[in-house]
């Protein structure tokens, strides 16, 4: 909770919600704490507090869909049939296998530049790996659970969140679920996206959710391997 929490308030503030101030230069502290005690963060928050349990119920469902380098396909139809009910608009599968959906902006209105939220599909794990979550107290496990099958399902978490919430950010969301993130996939996905997807050249922003903790967070190195 604490992490999807923290990543959800990096997003909003990256794309200039209606919450934060539209005044002359706020300063960075000043934006967080305009989201941070907006009643429209606070209802986002705690949507996410609610439907722990929907979130739960995505974690495990795809978890258990095989996702193996080179091998995305059946994890991505169904990310796209989902991000298609939540209302995203230009949700498609490229032709790399990366699913990519839009939260238009009220500036941009979906015409970009555009702030993305990313998640990888692919597990290292090979084909024929038994995915089957188990449940183990509070704790769900499985091969790729963590890395990154919960980040897809937190990114589902957003979508509702700011929905219920009624936050409308400036800028338009670029929703991804990269393929070839891990090794032998050398971010083939990412490459494709910032290199020769019809979003190339409009993209201000990345985030990329890969991390169980917020001190994990770092910045350039998935947007430098893309576009070098």
């Amino acid at each position: 909770m604490r992490v999807a929490v923290t990543a959800l308030l990096i997003s909003v503030a990256l794309s200039g919600a209606s919450v934060a101030s539209a005044d002359a230069a706020p300063t960075p502290e000043q934006t967080v704490a305009k989201i941070i005690g907006s009643p429209a963060f606070k209802t986002a928050v705690q949507t996410l507090a609610d439907q722990h349990d929907r979130t739960v119920a995505d974690i495990i469902s795809l978890t258990e869909i095989p996702a193996p380098p080179f091998k995305e396909a059946e994890r991505g139809k169904a990310l796209l049939a989902r991000w298609q009910a939540a209302g995203l608009t230009d949700v498609q599968m490229d032709a790399e296998g990366n699913v990519t959906g839009v939260r238009p902006g009220t500036r941009t209105k979906g015409k970009g530049p555009f702030v993305v939220l990313a998640a990888h599909q692919d597990t290292v794990f090979p084909e024929g790996t038994n995915v089957k979550v188990r449940r183990e107290g509070t704790k769900l496990m499985a091969p790729g659970i963590g890395d990154d099958t919960r980040s897809l399902a937190v990114l589902l978490a957003y979508m509702r969140a700011l929905d219920a919430a009624r936050i409308r950010t400036k800028a338009d969301v670029l929703f991804v679920a990269n393929v070839g993130e891990e090794g032998p996939g050398d971010l083939r996905g990412v490459r494709y996206l910032f290199n020769k997807s019809a979003y190339k050249g409009r993209i201000s922003a990345f985030f990329s959710m890969d991390s169980y903790d917020p001190a994990g967070i770092t910045d350039r190195r998935i947007i430098d391997a893309g576009q070098r």
